[in-house]
């Protein structure tokens, strides 16, 4: 008596499982590009909102204390290490206008210099 074997049988072949893992790592690694990306952006806006605050920090004093005397200033946030901050006052006359005004420049920057947010205003004295 001959006994004949089933000749189907289930499961995947070597190429298949190969090109799956292909396809799995291909994937995996385009996600984690898309994270880092992602990551950046996060810490590149986190760093705008803080000069943003910062920038409207120095503003709010100036508006306060009044303007520095001299016409250029710089300096670091003691909360903010990372950051810096540059002030330029430069005088602003208009002949039909008889007040004295400034333009004020708030520069601040991170990350060595490499990023920055500037606001500008007139200042009446």
């Amino acid at each position: 008596m001959g006994t004949s074997k089933n000749s189907s049988v289930c499961g995947f072949t070597l190429l298949e499982v190969m090109v799956a893992v292909g396809l799995l790592a291909f994937a995996m690694v385009s996600i984690l590009g898309i994270v880092g990306h992602n990551i950046n952006l996060a810490t590149k806006s986190t760093n705008y909102l803080i000069a943003t605050s910062l920038a409207d920090e120095i503003a709010s004093r100036i508006d306060a204390e009044g303007l520095p005397l001299d016409s250029q200033r710089s300096g670091k946030f003691d909360n903010h290490p990372s950051f810096e901050w540059h002030i330029v006052v430069a005088p602003y006359n208009l002949p039909q206008f008889e007040a004295t005004m400034n333009i004020v420049r708030v520069l601040i920057t991170w990350d060595n210099g490499e990023e920055s947010y500037e606001i500008s205003f007139i200042d009446s004295g």
